[in-house]
């Protein structure tokens, strides 16, 4: 019976953050809205579920980020699992609501002869989500989460942080707004990690009827910035998507990172890439 409150206390305050939106007349854009809020809010999905059986790097190969020292074929298959748990509401009576996520980034080298994961990245996070009934302004995020590569030295990857966020609306236009802090640990295999990927990003949501545009930024402020686009149209219902992914950049993957062990490349590596397959979520 508890439970069941909890459950029931989570559903509302779910519900709450999504009535907190600007109006939108269109039905279609609406109900697109719709998938996407519960993609980021609710029990199931975190970031985008999606698999790209064809992903292909356009400017050049991936022998440079290779810990493997395998082939490597310049298309491969790109897959993200991406599930969250809201489990507690409103501890201190502000609608807040309390949530566990894990992410996985995985890039499969299919079509070499023995079929290895090339990379994989990791990426479990809890955060609080505090609606704000404003205008404009919708909500505010605070997380701690881990991001590694699982590899040891010296394709050891790894770093530990905060976020800030916070999600504006006007109109259908969203965005995302992501400040983080890396914490020194005690191996500190990569203290100048946050050389290559910034200290935020900037993420644009577009929903127009059954389409659904995302487009996130990101900059050092010292020339190695990223752009990372994905498109989505449904395919079957509410829960099969067409999903058009493009990233232009560094850090697109842990291993891009060149690292600091002697052993590791001595530049980060450009990677220019396109996709194209079937998402499971907005």
């Amino acid at each position: 019976r508890a439970q069941h409150s909890v459950n029931k206390e989570v559903n509302l305050n779910q519900e709450r953050l999504y009535n907190t939106l600007q109006k939108i007349d269109d039905k279609e854009t609406r109900q697109t809205v719709y998938q996407y809020m519960h993609s980021v809010f609710n029990l199931k999905t975190h970031k985008t579920n999606y698999l790209l059986p064809v992903s292909t790097r356009v400017n050049g190969d991936f022998d440079d980020n290779n810990p493997n020292g395998r082939d490597t074929a310049s298309s491969e298959v790109e897959f993200q699992i991406s599930l969250k748990y809201d489990f507690l509401p409103n501890l201190f009576g502000l609608h807040e609501l309390y949530t566990v996520a894990y992410t996985q980034h995985s890039y499969w080298q299919y079509y070499v002869g023995d079929a290895y994961f090339r990379a994989s990245d990791y990426n479990p996070e809890f955060y609080v989500t505090f609606p704000m009934n404003y205008e404009y302004f919708k909500a505010i995020r605070v997380s701690v989460a881990h991001q590694s590569n699982g590899l040891g030295e010296p394709g050891e990857r790894a770093w530990n942080y905060a976020t800030l966020s916070g999600y504006f609306q006007y109109k259908s236009l969203f965005t995302e707004l992501q400040f983080w802090h890396r914490f020194k640990d005690n191996h500190d295999y990569n203290p100048d990690l946050i050389d290559t990927m910034g200290y935020g990003h900037i993420k644009f949501m577009l929903p127009y009827k059954k389409h659904f545009v995302s487009v996130l930024l990101r900059n050092n402020f010292h020339g190695k910035g990223a752009f990372d686009a994905g498109y989505s149209y449904p395919l079957f219902g509410e829960s099969l998507f067409l999903y058009v992914k493009a990233f232009a950049g560094y850090g697109e993957s842990m291993i891009t990172y060149a690292g600091s062990h002697p052993n590791t490349p001595h530049e980060d590596d450009y990677v220019e890439r396109v996709g194209i397959g079937f998402s499971l979520s907005r």
